[in-house]
């Protein structure tokens, strides 16, 4: 409490308890001996999970049997690459406590006329309450992600530092974003960002792909599947188009080999997909050659010639999506 106080952060208190109840904490020394491992690996492994620490510091007891799950990993799947998947871990963790510090102390923290500080505690308490069901429903949808991305994954080739995956990438782009942006404040522009986030989201899920990053005004998706990442650029498209917060939008879709790693992925199909973008028109999807070749012929597709990308070598011959038949149900 004196802690707490000290740093401002009093009447938040009683959500940190109800959420993350503190046990015993032990030196740094005391973790890298119970678990085996020296003082640096530890260092290391809590680095790659985002955790500064010190000779002073104390950490929660669970750290050793972190540790262990670590090295037992590491047998399986090698130092470098359970590192980079801890990274992986660390920068998604950092994420969610983003987001759930916007909701906190945006919905709670915020006083309310004639509000006692007994009665801010209790909200406080109740909020972290709430957010201490985290783990149970990240479990749940560890579970059904894990199942349905080990399927989508078995074509995979490579190992744990970088695969070697055969997949649909598609970039859907605001049109525009730059004066638009310019002429929204601050918080209307964030607001307007959230419906595309959140009209990208929800209908790469409907449709069985993937958002892989929201890179400001744009989304970049995968699935297995070119015809299904074209169903969700074309939804993705008219949602934005419908929406009188957003400009129009436009999109991109490729299909091949990417390096598929923590996540993400890379490679030259990927660039290409992401500078194919600026040549659709508002509200069309552009498509690279091995994706009109997939698509059944109920497809409307029209050839726009080829064209020269910035940062690609050769020019690329390009087609427009006009139509797509309705997906079947």
């Amino acid at each position: 409490m004196v802690e707490a106080d000290a740093d401002g952060v009093l009447y938040a208190l009683s959500s940190y308890l109800a959420a993350f109840a503190p046990g015993d904490r032990i030196p740094l020394q005391e973790v890298a001996e119970r678990s085996g491992r020296t003082v640096e690996a530890i260092r290391r492994l809590l680095l790659a999970e985002g955790l500064t620490v010190d000779d002073r510091s104390l950490l929660p007891e669970h750290t050793v049997y972190d540790a262990a799950a670590f090295e037992m990993a590491t047998a399986l799947f090698g130092e470098e690459a359970t590192l980079a998947f801890t990274r992986v871990l660390g920068a998604s963790v950092a994420r969610i406590v983003d987001a759930a510090i916007s909701l906190f102390f945006g919905g709670v923290n915020p006083p309310t006329t004639g509000e006692s500080e007994l009665e801010r505690a209790r909200a406080n308490e109740r909020a972290g309450t709430a957010f201490g069901l985290l783990p149970s429903v990240m479990t749940h949808l560890l579970e059904q992600s894990f199942r349905l991305e080990s399927i989508r994954a078995a074509a995979a080739r490579g190992d744990g530092l970088g695969q070697l995956a055969t997949v649909g990438i598609g970039f859907v782009d605001l049109v525009g974003s730059t004066p638009w942006a310019a002429g929204l404040d601050l918080k209307d522009h964030a607001l307007a960002l959230s419906g595309f986030e959140t009209a990208a989201w929800d209908i790469a899920t409907e449709h069985g792909g993937r958002v892989v990053k929201l890179i400001g005004d744009e989304a970049m998706i995968v699935s297995a599947s070119a015809e299904t990442v074209c169903h969700i650029a074309l939804a993705l498209c008219a949602a934005v188009g419908a929406d009188p917060a957003l400009p129009g939008a436009r999109a991109g879709v490729g299909f091949g080999d990417v390096i598929a790693r923590g996540g993400d992925y890379s490679g030259p199909l990927v660039n290409l997909v992401a500078r194919s973008v600026k040549e659709a028109e508002e509200g069309a999807v552009v498509v690279t050659d091995d994706v009109r070749r997939r698509l059944p012929p109920s497809w409307s597709v029209a050839d726009l010639g080829t064209r020269v990308l910035r940062g690609i070598g050769e020019p690329i011959a390009l087609f427009a999506v006009t139509g797509a038949p309705t997906p079947a149900g």
